[in-house]
């Protein structure tokens, strides 16, 4: 049973007395109630102190209760999201987990090129001899390999993430098969009928014998993607590499194969204290309990479980605030009402809800989105001159990586921005122009790189002078003999070198004679500066030898008619490919300059990339959501709210997992006379992920809303669409305020 107790009641409970948690909006004061519960048991038994574990579903949560504590006790403690506690127990223990002596947390960037290394011999011409000759090769997703390995990838760690080794999914698949296919549903309903597509509908026509064969096909995709599970964890394992869901994981199982291991945790580790616990990953969960139990007697949780905004990636907030034996709900202190009510209306989908008059929440619409950036900078401006302070004010959208056209506006306002997300750096002008210079440190006869050099203010050169140093001497050597293997009447003396024509005459000067005195000399200077940049690569490490290259070549150097803030954020940007440059480095011992960038281009080619985060307080911060919802800021910018863009279209990916009924295949392969399956057309109707979707999306627009104190700024760009695939719900707003 659950007691509704009020704040100072629950201070007051020992460690003993099972799960407490405190539940509320923005502004109602949870991290200072989990600092508060903190002092009341240190007061209490001050030996807890040394062991409580003070953490948050994200990094910059933990920190920021720790610092709250320390500032309410003056007691220091450290804030760390669980992966990093689960590793140092791993660490600590390297004999008893079987994994490497000294395990490394690695990025989902670096998890994806291990996985790719593992899943190789599927779509090589080895895949029987990997799988065996039992597997049918007509397999749902893999006439498209790259978006069947993203959607198996993403499958594995929600797997891994939940304890679900890859026997366990096999069982699952299996059972799952077995229940729906022995006794399938009714794929006539009118009512199942009438929500499908017209384009779909032909995939509920089938008979005994076609669900009998997509039956099969599924029982072989469930058999490759355990076997990739085997693969891509042995993997891990043989590097040492693992990600935060595999963390986890495996401290989990070393505490429940090491019983004394796990007595000698619970006899340290008495207390937790778990901030923004809604978004906690299921497989922090799963540890908490394997350190306090199921019932988690000692654990201190706070969180708001209407923005839960993980909850495609796997949290399950009920799973947590369900089991609170005690539970506190407190309200909104400084939330501004209008704001308060906007948001409670957009998570639950009630446009008639009341909303109370007033100017803290605003609608802006404009023809174009750089007329929505514009009108953005604009209103920063403003405010920003009427005595705002640059670090109190945020624009933000889902992704970093949509947010360039805002970047550009502001900056060219000269307005400093502290950028934080997934920037997309390796698309950035900024990136690659200091990619290039690194390059021709390492090798000049890239020629996509070497041109880009030789365009940028450090030489300057003409089309004309590059189109000089493509081609060939005005006056070459006479060939001593015809090649065997040319026409004896054509002369093609020159043909073998054009593949490094460029280079050979930036590097060699052969064509030095037929140029402008300038650009001789630009060259000459260029030449000079290349034999450092070599030098550098060889005596120092990656990221200095690419630190002293980019400064060299003047990329960090202001530009004519530039604004100091345009300088400063390409310095940010070059800053995080040097930063990511020494982390490949590291990580890779004997990479050198050249592997970190070999790298870099490999990853360059995903759907993500390296993420920034620009702490720095003086400027306008430009985040994606996730990176600000443990702050606060006066005004807060929402942009590009339309259909497509925030909420994005729902797009499934080629294979769905459920407990209950298995895998869930899209396309219907092999000789099948309709291109999905019935199962899948079957389940989008049952359990209604898009709809889940949509809404995971409306709490994380509510919960970018909740970090204003002041006024939020919801903007849109062209005409709104009727909203059937995707909400407009910056016309939803509009349509509220406007009542």
């Amino acid at each position: 049973m659950i007691a509704v107790l009020g704040l100072e009641r629950a201070l007051t409970l020992g460690p003993e007395s099972g799960l407490i948690a405190f539940v509320g909006p923005p502004t109602s004061g949870k991290t200072d109630a989990l600092a508060r519960r903190f002092a009341a048991l240190v007061g209490r038994d001050p030996a807890l102190a040394d062991g409580a574990i003070v953490t948050a579903a994200r990094a910059g949560g933990a920190r920021a209760l720790a610092e709250r504590i320390t500032a309410a006790t003056g007691i220091a403690v450290r804030g760390e999201t669980l992966d990093v506690l689960a590793l140092e127990l791993l660490r600590a223990h390297p004999f008893e987990t079987g994994l490497a002596l000294d395990p490394e947390l690695v990025s989902p960037l670096d998890a994806a090129e291990i996985f790719e290394r593992a899943a190789a011999p599927l779509f090589s011409a080895e895949w029987s001899d990997w799988l065996g000759t039992d597997v049918d090769p007509e397999i749902a997703g893999l006439r498209t390999p790259a978006r069947f390995a993203d959607a198996a990838l993403r499958l594995i760690r929600k797997l891994r993430d939940a304890g679900i080794d890859d026997e366990a999914f096999l069982a699952i698949a299996k059972r799952g098969a077995t229940s729906f296919y022995a006794n399938p549903p009714n794929l006539a309903s009118p009512a199942l009928v009438a929500a499908t597509k017209d384009e779909h509908r032909a995939s509920l026509a089938v008979g005994p014998g076609e669900l009998e064969r997509q039956r099969k096909r599924e029982l072989d995709l469930a058999k490759i993607l355990a076997r990739l599970q085997r693969a891509y964890a042995s993997e891990l394992v043989r590097r040492g590499c693992l990600t935060p869901a595999d963390v986890l994981a495996e401290a989990v199982r070393l505490i429940a194969d090491r019983p004394a291991i796990a007595r000698s945790l619970r006899g340290r580790l008495r207390v937790a204290l778990v901030d923004d616990a809604h978004d906690l990953p299921a497989g922090a969960l799963r540890f908490l309990r394997a350190l306090f139990g199921d019932a988690l007697d000692g654990v201190t949780v706070a969180g708001d479980p209407d923005a839960a905004t993980q909850t495609f990636a796997g949290s399950r907030p009920e799973r947590i605030f369900g089991c609170a034996k005690t539970t506190v709900t407190l309200v909104a202190r400084t939330l501004p009402p209008q704001i308060a009510a906007v948001m409670r209306a957009v998570i639950a989908d009630d446009p008639m809800r009341s909303i109370p008059a007033g100017d803290a929440v605003r609608v802006v619409r404009a023809s174009d989105r750089a007329g929505e950036a514009e009108a953005i900078a604009q209103r920063v401006a403003a405010l920003i001159a009427g005595g705002t302070p640059p670090g109190r004010i945020a624009v933000v959208h889902r992704t970093l990586r949509t947010l360039g056209i805002v970047e550009d506006a502001l900056v060219a306002r000269d307005i400093a921005i502290a950028p934080a997300g997934d920037p997309a750096l390796f698309e950035r002008a900024d990136v690659r122009d200091a990619l290039a210079v690194l390059w021709c440190a390492v090798d000049p006869f890239r020629h996509d790189w070497l041109l880009r050099t030789l365009q940028l203010p450090l030489l300057r050169l003409s089309d004309a002078t590059i189109a000089l140093l493509c081609g060939e001497p005005a006056d070459p050597q006479p060939a001593l003999f015809v090649l065997p293997d040319e026409p004896p009447d054509t002369d093609r003396r020159w043909d073998r070198k054009r593949d490094v024509r460029l280079a050979t005459n930036v590097l060699r000067a052969e064509r030095d004679a037929d140029l402008t005195p300038a650009a001789r000399e630009r060259l000459a200077s260029f030449r000079a500066r290349r034999a450092r940049w070599i030098a550098w690569s060889r005596s120092l490490g990656a990221a200095a030898a690419a630190q002293a290259i980019v400064a060299d070549a003047g990329l960090l150097l202001a530009r004519d008619g530039e604004t100091a803030a345009r300088a400063r954020l390409r310095a940010t940007m070059i800053a995080q490919l040097v930063a990511t440059i020494g982390e490949v480095d590291a990580r890779h011992a004997g990479a050198g300059l050249a592997g970190a960038l070999a790298y870099c281009e490999r990853i360059a080619a995903g759907d993500g990339g390296p993420e920034i985060d620009d702490e720095r307080t003086d400027a306008v911060a430009v985040a994606s959501v996730e990176r600000i919802l443990g702050r606060r800021f006066d005004h807060v910018f929402v942009v590009d709210v339309r259909a497509g863009a925030f909420p994005p279209y729902y797009v499934p990916d080629a294979f769905l997992f459920s407990t209950t009924y298995g895998m869930i295949p899209k396309e219907s392969a092999g000789d099948a006379p309709a291109a999905r399956t019935a199962k899948f057309t079957w389940y989008e109707h049952q359990a209604k992920p898009r709809l889940a979707y949509i809404k995971e999306q409306r709490r994380l627009l509510a919960a970018a809303m909740g970090r204003a104190d002041a006024t939020v700024t919801i903007s849109a760009s062209g005409r709104p669409t009727r909203g059937i695939a995707a909400p407009e719900l910056a016309t939803e707003i509009e349509l509220m305020l406007q009542r």
